[in-house]
């Protein structure tokens, strides 16, 4: 099975035919190589504030980037905005790349609030998670609205990969702490999420290699986020294994998946237990793409981008995507779970 017969665009194949293993190259080496992509002002207003972590969750100072929409500048000095809590992937390891979250703030007129949460092998299981649990509970109760521009009395929580993994966690631990702000979380919205730590899936085992990201990539990011396998029980590192009660109330949710990745089992699995749980929930799993494929710059301009973009963005702003789901051209692209 190899990336050209699933129909990929060229570009997806060239990432998928470029792709080496990095099993045998260290974390901070691989993030050298993503420095290049960490430019968050390009053609963006952002601004960043340190952010004092508790000495149980790292006692240090955390970067927090604060990105704006279009038009910010003209607004007058004291216009407040809704909040996104975004949280990026890149394997529990790996900074995120800035092009997403840019969109994001864009298309919905939010400031989306972007931690530079601790990286494994430094920061194991459950550290980075709870760095991004503090910071958010901060922000709820109005302790960490350094620019005074944010309207905290809802959010939404937006995460893509191990980040999505993080947007499902979170809920699930402000619900385990009995926190007033679960029920402040509007929406959740996840793209090709890490929900448990199965490598026998159907996804896992068809995708395992020639997709981008493999099998024994993921396990490889696995080996370094968490201390010992009884850790993968818990929700909060392994969400799918949340029970139907956990889960009930949970945020309305969309779950997106593309269809060459090895994670879109769990993803989708996610998504029809939340669904058991009589939460309001929508699993889109958009074909003929890979991991990646809407954060990834390479990937920006596809059609499988776009419309997974159109398709979350109005989730984000209250619109119906039925139009998108009926259109005709779209129908070899998506599929409705």
């Amino acid at each position: 099975m190899d990336p050209e017969s699933f129909g990929l665009d060229k570009t997806a194949i060239e990432i998928c035919n470029s792709y080496m293993p990095v099993l045998d190259i260290e974390p901070r080496l691989i993030r050298e190589g993503f420095k290049s992509l960490y430019d968050i002002q390009k053609k963006h207003i952002s601004k960043t504030k340190q952010y004092q972590l508790n000495k149980e969750n790292g006692d240090s100072l955390m970067d927090v980037h604060f990105f704006y929409p279009s038009g910010y500048e003209q607004n007058p000095v004291d216009h407040k905005y809704k909040a996104i809590f975004y949280i990026h992937g890149g394997g529990f390891m790996v900074d995120g790349i800035k092009k997403l979250p840019r969109e994001i703030s864009d298309r919905t007129n939010s400031i989306l609030i972007y931690p530079d949460y601790g990286l494994t092998p430094e920061f194991k299981y459950p550290l980075g998670l709870k760095q991004c649990y503090q910071l958010f509970t901060d922000i709820m109760n109005g302790n960490f609205n350094p620019f005074n521009d944010l309207i905290n009395d809802s959010i939404s929580i937006v995460g893509e990969s191990s980040g999505g993994n993080f947007a499902l966690s979170l809920p699930l631990m402000l619900k385990l702490n009995n926190s007033t702000f679960f029920k402040k979380i509007s929406k959740v919205l996840v793209y090709y999420p890490i929900t448990d730590c199965n490598f026998e899936t159907p996804s896992y085992n068809r995708f395992s290699e020639k997709f981008y990201l493999t099998k024994e990539g993921m396990k490889w990011c696995w080996n370094h986020y968490t201390n010992n396998d009884s850790e993968r029980d818990e929700i909060t590192c392994c969400p799918l294994k949340a029970t139907i009660d956990q889960l009930k109330d949970f945020p309305e949710t969309l779950v997106i998946t593309a269809e060459t990745d090895v994670l879109s089992s769990e993803g989708e699995q996610f998504g029809l237990k939340l669904s058991n749980a009589n939460v309001k929930v929508s699993v889109l799993r958009i074909l003929k793409t890979i991991h990646g494929f809407v954060s990834l710059d390479q990937t920006n301009d596809s059609i499988a981008c776009r419309v997974g973009m159109d398709l979350s963005m109005n989730f984000l702003n209250n619109i119906s995507n039925n139009s998108i789901i009926n259109e005709n051209n779209n129908k070899t692209l998506l599929k409705l779970l």
